[in-house]
């Protein structure tokens, strides 16, 4: 008996029951004066008789619920079938209040009735309209405005114009796990996809889906993207290119998505969850890739005490955390060991990041080949060790200065070398625009002279060096590190603003040696990336990138732009903060219903406060 009992209770349905009951009973209390059973105050002699009044009352009351009936249908049910139920309460309602206008003066209650309806019918009338502008708004509005501090609603020019030229269907599937930061990073990602969709609704399909509760279907996608693996702190984006069992498909997990700062933190009750997000740069790249049906290839020299690729424990040395990003754009990473093997004919970049030992004549020579042949190559390397790469420098017009570079009001506390560089925009480039007003951190940084500048002729006439990042105008070049305090010396040391990055590109070749002939296009294009280098060679390390994670966004838009691709460049990664209360559903209904309750009862108050001054 005690089961059925909760268990009829248990039942949405008797609850509205209950509250429309008692509605009824105050609403006609309030209305007529006296509760059911009791007599009312004697009226006038031309007021209508009392079973008369009574009548109309209960009328109304019956009016006004079918209106908050009508309500809950559309929140609960659906739209369409709470048009005539809330059709027929307000057309009672107003058939009632014009009809016993006449009594108004006469009846007391009657009038209160009539007072009361007139202001509800108002409300009811004015909240549906409202309703139905919002409606509108959003469904035939066109694109929302952005008032949000970090765009959260808004996707980059170049992602719209990726996702108009989708010429097959693209599904996402997002796939989470159940810890409370998988929730958080969930529904960031939903919000993103949200607007993917809305770019592109007839190319575009999202769905989601509960490893834990759709066994049987997870098993399906997993057989089809044996790449899918859910943990229980995480979760992945499946994205399928196509329809049908072909359909090409690329996987990003959370970890590629987010970089989560020392600060971010998820607690049991209350959580602070802040991260930078990378989703539209990741998603966008694996479209991209899905696109064009083949991977590009990018090598990282190994075999010189280079930091390893597999490695993104942030403690230890390893550029793994990088590797990780690369491959969520669709890029397939492979080291490369110069003593045994060419710089394979697929290379689309060569990258060569912090060798601790020089390479060898044979393998400079292999690189020189490559370079040779106008691909392209991203360079990390420091004046601090030599790495047999110089004259391949010095032939892009590029050579090291002497020093370290240090800034007392631009480093880490304790660590004059650790300099956070500007990139202001009086240095434009597509490799830094989208990062205008940030900050790099780059460790024991060397400056680099530009061959050409300042008196220097410069080797190669056919390439130009353009500065890419510099130091502040508080920074110099130390060129003793040992000494305490550290301090500028006017002899030895060199005053900032120091160049720390560098971007090489072709010159246009010209018809002959006449002033005003027309560069040749044929074959060799204006200002053709050839070479990037930044003067840290640890800019790129695990910790480094999750202390400052502008510093992986830089490297990434650098690459984007030595392979040509400025359609991967200007998405600029966004801080999303997000505060989350995680409480039981007891307390969440009693923080929402109690507020609202009060909210209602204070309006009422004040309505009947209104009505018993004027009364008297």
């Amino acid at each position: 008996m005690t089961q059925t009992m909760s268990a009829f209770l248990s039942r949405t349905e008797v609850w509205v029951f209950a509250l429309a009951t008692a509605a009824f009973l105050a609403l006609y209390w309030a209305f007529r004066g006296a509760p059911i059973g009791q007599a009312a105050d004697d009226e006038g002699a031309d007021a209508p008789r009392a079973a008369y009044r009574d009548r109309v009352i209960a009328a109304v009351v019956v009016g006004l619920l079918l209106i908050v009936g009508g309500a809950y249908i559309a929140l609960a049910r659906s739209l369409l079938w709470s048009i005539p139920v809330f059709a027929i309460g307000f057309g009672l309602v107003l058939a009632l209040i014009v009809f016993n206008q006449r009594y108004r003066h006469a009846s007391p209650a009657l009038r209160r009735t009539i007072d009361l309806s007139n202001t509800a019918l108002t409300i009811a009338l004015v909240a549906g309209i409202l309703i139905v502008i919002n409606v509108l708004a959003f469904r035939y509005g066109g694109r929302a405005i952005d008032l949000t501090r970090e765009r959260t609603f808004s996707l980059e020019s170049l992602t719209n114009n990726q996702l108009k030229a989708l010429d097959r269907p693209v599904t996402f599937t997002l796939i989470s796990g159940k810890s409370p930061l998988a929730a958080l990073q969930s529904e960031r990602i939903q919000q993103v996809l949200d607007l993917y969709k809305a770019a592109n609704p007839d190319r575009i399909r999202l769905e989601t889906l509960d490893p834990y509760a759709e066994p049987e279907k997870f098993e399906a996608i997993v057989k089809r993207a044996p790449g899918v693996a859910v943990t229980q702190g995480g979760g992945v984006i499946l994205i399928e290119y196509g329809a049908g069992e072909k359909a090409a498909f690329s996987v990003i997990r959370n970890s590629e998505l987010f970089d989560l700062p020392t600060s971010g933190r998820v607690e049991d009750q209350a959580a602070l969850f802040e991260s930078t997000f990378h989703g539209e740069t990741a998603i966008t790249s694996a479209l991209i890739a899905l696109r064009e049906g083949k991977k590009p290839k990018i090598y990282f020299t190994t075999g010189h005490g280079e930091p390893s690729l597999n490695e993104s424990r942030p403690r230890e040395p390893g550029i793994g955390v990088w590797h990780a990003r690369l491959a969520a754009t669709g890029v397939d990473v492979a080291e490369l060991n110069l003593i045994e093997t060419e710089v394979p004919a697929d290379a689309s970049l060569l990258v060569v990041v912090g060798p601790k030992s020089p390479f060898r004549t044979e393998e400079v020579s292999k690189i020189r080949g490559y370079l040779d042949r106008g691909s392209p190559a991203l360079m990390l390397l420091g004046s601090q060790e030599k790495t047999g790469l110089e004259e391949i420098l010095r032939s892009y017009n590029i050579d090291f200065g002497r020093g370290t570079i240090v800034d007392r009001r631009l480093s880490a506390p304790g660590r004059p070398q650790f300099v956070y560089m500007p990139m202001t925009p009086d240095l434009r480039h597509p490799i830094v625009d989208s990062l205008i007003s940030r900050f790099v951190l780059m460790p024991s940084a060397s400056p680099i002279r530009i061959l050409g500048f300042g008196g220097s002729a410069p080797v190669n006439t056919n390439l130009k060096a353009t500065p890419l990042l510099r130091s502040s105008t508080f920074s110099w070049a130390e060129s003793d590190l040992a000494k305490r305090p550290v301090e500028f010396d006017q002899g030895p040391d060199e005053k900032g603003p120091l160049t720390v990055g560098v971007t090489v590109s072709e010159k246009p070749k010209t018809e002959g040696n006449r002033e005003g002939d027309k560069p040749r296009t044929e074959g060799n294009r204006e200002g053709d990336p050839r070479l990037v280098l930044f003067s840290s060679s640890t800019m790129a390390d695990n910790d480094l990138i999750q202390e400052e994670p502008i510093n992986q966004d830089l490297l990434m838009n650098a690459i984007a732009w030595l392979r040509g691709r400025p359609d991967l460049q200007g998405i600029a990664p966004r801080t999303h903060v997000s505060m989350t209360l995680l409480a039981d559903p007891v307390l969440r209904f009693r923080l929402i219903m109690v507020p609202t309750v009060m909210a209602v009862l204070l309006v009422i108050g004040l309505g009947i406060s209104t009505y018993v001054a004027r009364r008297e």
